[in-house]
């Protein structure tokens, strides 16, 4: 295995489920880094669905992520742009196999990298096809450390290191990103340019740099994140009255938001909600 045991002491646990360890990332890098993910099998259940893997469909975020997977003594990282569509993905959790995420909120992973956002938008491939410097640190970090407390101190090392070589913050979509999260993505892109005193165009070319696609696209994709989520925690049963919780002009557009980016309503959502991964700690 990976590990001997999968046991996290020293950092900020966030959440944790028979599955899942939800760990923050280092103070400094919380701008750019949603939280770590380690993903195991757990013993009760391994081995029980392997003959009937059920599909998880992935919400898009706009953000990326890094994935180390372990699996028969060998491990392989892997890299993921900004998502803008639905991706479907095989439920093996519970299969001899461990996974490290390092999930990025938008932006996070232009500031790791130093590259243009839209040519990694919605593409998987390998660490070292983007940036082989980081692939071989990460590796490193893999192969030396002793337990996962050690492997995330590292981890946060590199990363820290890449921001600071790369240094590549904007003002602008600083300011743009923060009020977007104020507003939960119920904005215009026409009011967003204007709060930031630039215009709709050069905006569109800052996001496309930064973030990997438009600013409309993005917006809607917030909106859709920000709505899952506040009807997750207030454990709506019906999404009836949420265009109006959410400050939509009305149901229909809530609607036609949905259908947008997880192609299908939120009722039918809300029925079949285990089917779907939505990111909690990203918006």
């Amino acid at each position: 295995m990976f590990f001997n045991d999968i046991l996290v002491k020293k950092h900020l646990k966030i959440k944790e489920t028979p599955n899942y360890i939800y760990i923050a990332p280092h103070p400094l890098l919380r701008k750019y880094i949603a939280h770590y993910t380690i993903l195991f099998p757990n013993p009760k259940e391994m081995g029980k669905c392997s003959d009937n893997i059920n599909d998880l469909t992935l919400i898009p975020d706009c953000s990326g992520c890094i994935i180390y997977t372990y699996e028969n003594n060998d491990f392989s990282l892997r890299l993921w742009g900004a998502t803008t569509k639905t991706v479907i993905v095989k439920n093996d959790v519970n299969l001899k196999k461990i996974r490290f995420f390092i999930e990025f909120i938008p932006g996070g992973l232009h500031a790791i990298t130093g590259i243009k956002q839209s040519e990694l938008c919605d593409i998987q491939t390998q660490v070292d096809e983007v940036d082989k410097h980081l692939h071989d640190s990460l590796r490193c970090a893999m192969e030396v450390s002793n337990n996962v407390d050690d492997m995330i101190s590292m981890i946060n090392m590199i990363l820290l290191r890449s921001v600071e070589k790369n240094n590549k913050q904007h003002a602008v979509i600083d300011a743009a990103l923060e009020r977007i999260k104020i507003a939960s993505g119920i904005l215009t892109v026409k009011e967003l340019s204007s709060s930031e005193y630039i215009s709709e165009r050069h905006l569109n070319r800052l996001l496309n740099e930064y973030i990997g696609i438009n600013a409309k696209t993005f917006l809607r994709i917030s909106r859709v994140n920000y709505s899952i989520n506040m009807l997750k925690k207030a454990e709506y049963k019906s999404y009836i009255n949420a265009a109006q919780i959410l400050g939509y002009f009305d149901q229909s557009h809530f609607i036609h938001d949905f259908k947008q980016i997880c192609g299908i309503s939120p009722k039918e959502f809300f029925k079949n909600m285990s089917d779907f991964y939505n990111e909690l700690f990203k918006y």
